[in-house]
């Protein structure tokens, strides 16, 4: 048994040592640590760590349950061949967690597998110099390691005796009981509780809970999980949940609420733009020109984290999910009531530009879904302008939709949704550095574009009836400290400009980019009764509110600001009060509303 204790030991220290280096990496994320922190982390992470441990000791109990009875040839070899495969699969597990972490804000989970669909994409999202380091890192952490694992574990076959038949039976035994108890660590409990991330939770700095998480256990478990666990996110009765739901958003109301527009029929421009933060303001001058000159709503915020979940919460004003994207899922997706399909309705022509990869997380069939069957993307520019590791550059994009949109001569109103994407990782954009800071360069890059698209349309014969709506598909983690569940986190901008546009003004309401439907429909005296998780931010019967979501929580900004990790089940922000109820019970209505009626 001595040896496959050592080998039992040498993968906890394998995953023990992870905990430390997640934590050095990440330095600037986890805020103030005490050196009682450093050893808490590993401490409170050791359930989990030995969980998986034990996944990996089950076969080899089962290796040496066998090498017990009779010999087996070359058993050396298939044990540095199963070890060396495990790390690997560790290492990168490791290695990509740490890169990825800073801003996702979350761990590795099986979302990663959607974008593997797309390697592309994924081959973006770091420049050449971080994805030559993450190689040099694997194949040196993997050297270590696995000459650690031929050190501990030298000629340990060797030491099988096969001696009388009672003895080996008994030995066999013995590895077999060994084995079977490993269903203890991997179950965490004899109870009807099972192992889960949310185990090691341990501190009110949720950086630490984070850091105490195994990555390779949160796959695994994101893997078993429903798609949209709506069972994860019950908390109450139905009947009580829509009631506290009706309280932010009631059928009944006066509807009492602001002209902002000179037509009911303008030409509609939607920008949706990549990562645009409202703490990156400094870098958009031509966001805050057109802030002054248009309808600015200063305290919006983001439904969720990512761009598949946020053009689905401003085409579809649907909230985001916490683990799951419907624009992921086409047979729930093309369920989904869209900005295109209800303007078509009114005669409207659409147009979606892009200068990525439509098929990207399932984009095409969303659109397509939505009415959008006139699409540009990357394979619309010639190879020579597709520069851009995501595609072609923001200035070309936004050239070619401008030159188009002037050259038009039809009277039919129109809708263009264009989808930047210069400010996304690496952040390599075809601009002179403005600021050392490669995210705000980006965003003033692509700023910059939004500035010379616009004056272009300012000279058009149409612009008196063109509105410009902005608006950022979600915000970043900057300052890089930013916590990924604060409510500053998904603070952006919403613009309504243009010619259309009947006079400027601030609105400091608290509102949502999922309420940009329906603020624009009831403008245009369109039913908007169909995108029932949002409301007319211009309305001042309603209760101001923004809900979002991130990974595996959410949180409800209205007459309190409320935070809830799900994992956990407990408050991050806030204090158990109405505002918590309402916030349970809207993540429920919308877990409910996929589940039984998309």
């Amino acid at each position: 048994m001595r040896w496959i204790c050592k080998y039992y030991l040498f993968w906890l220290l394998f995953f023990l040592i992870q905990k430390p280096l997640f934590m050095l990496i990440n330095l600037p994320l986890m805020g103030e640590l005490s050196w009682t922190d450093w050893l808490m982390v590993p401490w409170h992470a050791f359930p989990l760590d030995l969980s998986v441990a034990s996944y990996v000791m089950a076969l080899v109990g089962l290796l040496w349950a066998a090498m017990s009875i009779v010999k087996i040839p070359h058993a050396e070899r298939i044990l540095d061949v199963y070890t060396a495969l495990l790390l690997l699969v560790g290492l990168v597990t490791f290695i990509g967690d740490c890169g990825v972490f800073p801003s996702w804000g979350f761990h590795l989970d099986k979302t990663i597998f959607i974008y593997l669909s797309s390697p592309k994409e994924v081959l973006a999202c770091a420049d050449r110099q971080q994805w030559l380091l993450g190689a040099v890192v694997l194949m040196i952490g993997w050297d270590i390691c696995f000459l650690l694992y031929r050190w501990l574990m030298r000629g340990w076959a060797a030491h099988f005796q096969y001696d009388s038949w009672l003895k080996r039976g008994l030995r066999c035994g013995a590895y077999v009981l060994f084995t079977a108890l490993l269903f203890l660590p991997i179950r965490g409990s004899v109870t009807t509780s099972t192992m889960n991330t949310g185990r090691v939770y341990f501190s009110e700095n949720q950086q630490l809970n984070l850091a105490a998480v195994n990555p390779l256990f949160n796959i695994i478990e994101s893997l078993g999980e429903n798609t949209f666990n709506t069972d994860k996110y019950t908390y109450m009765p139905s009947e009580e949940a829509a009631g506290l739901v009706d309280e932010l958003l009631p059928a009944e109301h006066t509807g009492a609420y602001e002209h902002i527009l000179t037509t009911q029929r303008p030409d509609i421009v939607l920008i949706i733009l990549e990562s645009f933060s409202s703490n990156a303001w400094e870098a958009m001058p031509t966001m805050q020109r057109l802030a002054e000159e248009g309808v600015y709503f200063s305290n919006a915020y983001a439904s969720s984290f990512r761009t598949d979940r946020g053009v689905v919460a401003i085409m579809s004003a649907f909230p985001g999910q916490p683990t799951s994207s419907l624009m992921t899922v086409p047979y729930k997706s093309q369920h989904l009531p869209q900005l295109g399909s209800t303007l078509a309705e009114q005669g409207y022509r659409l147009k979606f530009w892009y200068g990525g990869d439509e098929d990207f997380t399932n984009m095409r069939s969303y659109l397509i879904s939505g009415g959008f069957t006139d699409r540009v993307c990357d394979h619309s520019f010639p190879v020579s302008e597709r520069l851009s590791k995501w595609g072609v550059h923001d200035h070309l994009l936004f050239s070619r939709a401008a030159e188009e949109i002037r050259a038009r001569q039809s009277d039919e109103p129109t809708l263009d949704v264009i989808l930047s994407l210069s400010s996304h990782e690496p952040f390599e954009v075809p601009a002179s550095q403005r600021f050392e800071n490669v995210y705000l360069n980006s965003v003033a890059y692509t700023d910059s574009c939004v500035g010379a698209f616009v004056d272009s349309l300012r000279h058009s014969p149409k612009w008196e009836k063109t509105l410009l709506v902005l608006v950022a598909d979600h915000g970043f983690p900057y300052p890089a400290n930013l916590q990924n569940y604060e409510p500053r986190r998904y603070h952006l901008p919403i613009i309504f400009a243009g010619g259309a546009v009947d006079h400027p003004q601030r609105i400091e309401r608290v509102c949502s980019q999922i309420d940009i439907v329906p603020t624009l429909l009831a403008q245009m005296d369109v039913d908007h009764s169909a995108y029932k998780f949002a409301k007319n931010a211009l309305d001042t019967t309603l209760a101001p509110f923004a809900f979002y979501s991130f990974n595996d929580g959410f949180g409800l900004m209205s007459s309190d600001t409320v935070v809830i990790d799900a994992k956990s089940d407990h408050l991050l922000m806030g204090e158990p009060a109405h505002t918590e109820r309402q916030a349970r019970a809207f993540i429920q209505r919308v877990m409910e509303t996929i589940e039984k009626e998309l």
